[in-house]
C-alpha cells in the first residue's frame, strides 16, 4: 500500500473530516466571497456545497478500505435491506409525521399546503417540477449528507467510541460545517442570535435520530438519506412555515432525545 494510502487509513474520520469541510466550504466561500446570497429570486445556490460529505467519503473508503469496500458503500446505498417493509417504514416516516401535523391542524380549521408549496426548496430555481426537484435534493442533500455523516463518520467511529459519543462528535463536526451557510443562506442567516442555541439543539437530536435509523436499518444510507430528503421537504418549503414545522421537529427532538438517553447508558464499546 503506497504510503499516502496507509497514513489515510490509520486516520480515516479526521481524514473524512478534513475533506469534507476543504470541499464544501471551498464552493460556499466562492459565492460568499463574490457577494451571491441564496435567497428568493437570486440564482445562486448552496446545494452543490451538500455533495462535499458524500464525495469525501468516496474517496476516503477508497483510499483507507479499498474496492471492496467502496462496493459494499455504493450497494448500502442503492439496495433496501431486509425487513423491506420495516425499513421503507423508518425511511418514509416523515411523511407520516406530516400527514398527521397537517390534517389535525385542517381539522383544528387551519387549511392543507398545496402542492405548490412544497416546490419552492431552498437553493433550487423557483417552480422546479415536484418529479424533478425530489430526485435532485435526494441527491443533493439526502445522499449528500448522510452518506458522509451517517454512512462513514458514524459507522467507524462507533465501533471505538460506541453509539452516543460517536453521535456527538459527528453532531459537533455537523455543526460546524454548516458554519457558512449562516452568511450564505438568508433564512439560515435569520438564526444568528439565540435563537441558534435552538437550532445546535435541534440538529445534535437530529443527528442522534438519523444514527438510530441508521443502525434500526442495518446501517442503510438509502434509509437516512430518504428520511432526511422527505423530513426536509415538510420543515424548510411554504408547506411547513410556522407552526407545521415547529410540531414536526418536536417530534423529531423527542425521538432523537429518546436514542440519546438509551444509549447514554450503554458501555462504551471500547471499554467493553
Amino acid at each position: 500500500m503506497p504510503v499516502f494510502r496507509r497514513w489515510v487509513a490509520t486516520r480515516p474520520v479526521a481524514c473524512f473530516f478534513g475533506l469534507t469541510v476543504l470541499l464544501s466550504w471551498s464552493y460556499w466561500l466562492t459565492l460568499l466571497a463574490s457577494g451571491q446570497q441564496v435567497r428568493p429570486g437570486s440564482s445562486a445556490t448552496h446545494l452543490p456545497g451538500l455533495l462535499g460529505p458524500l464525495v469525501a467519503a468516496v474517496i476516503i473508503t477508497w483510499l483507507a478500505f479499498g474496492q471492496a469496500a467502496l462496493l459494499a458503500f455504493i450497494k448500502s446505498a442503492l439496495v433496501l435491506p431486509h425487513p423491506r417493509f420495516q425499513n421503507a417504514l423508518l425511511a418514509s416516516s416523515p411523511l407520516l409525521i406530516a400527514g398527521v401535523t397537517f390534517l389535525g391542524l385542517a381539522a383544528a380549521g387551519g387549511e392543507l399546503p398545496s402542492r405548490q408549496a412544497f416546490c419552492a426548496y431552498p437553493g433550487a430555481p423557483a417552480d422546479t417540477p415536484l418529479l424533478i426537484l425530489l430526485p435532485a435534493v435526494l441527491l443533493l442533500n439526502g445522499y449528500g449528507e448522510e452518506a458522509g455523516w451517517r454512512g462513514f463518520a458514524t459507522r467507524h467511529l462507533a465501533p471505538k467510541l460506541g453509539r452516543f459519543r460517536a453521535t456527538l462528535v459527528v453532531a459537533s463536526v455537523w455543526a460546524v460545517w454548516h458554519a457558512p451557510l449562516f452568511w450564505l443562506n438568508a433564512s439560515m442567516q435569520a438564526l444568528v442570535g439565540p435563537v441558534l442555541l435552538g437550532w445546535g439543539f435541534g440538529l445534535l437530536c437530529a443527528a442522534f435520530l438519523l444514527a438510530g435509523l441508521y443502525f434500526l436499518s442495518q446501517e442503510s444510507v438509502l434509509v437516512v438519506a430518504v428520511w432526511h430528503t422527505l423530513y426536509n421537504f415538510t420543515v424548510a418549503t411554504p408547506a411547513g412555515t410556522g407552526t407545521p414545522a415547529a410540531l414536526i421537529t418536536t417530534v423529531v427532538i423527542v425521538w432523537g432525545a429518546w436514542f440519546a438517553f438509551v444509549w447514554s447508558r450503554e458501555p462504551n464499546s471500547s471499554n467493553a
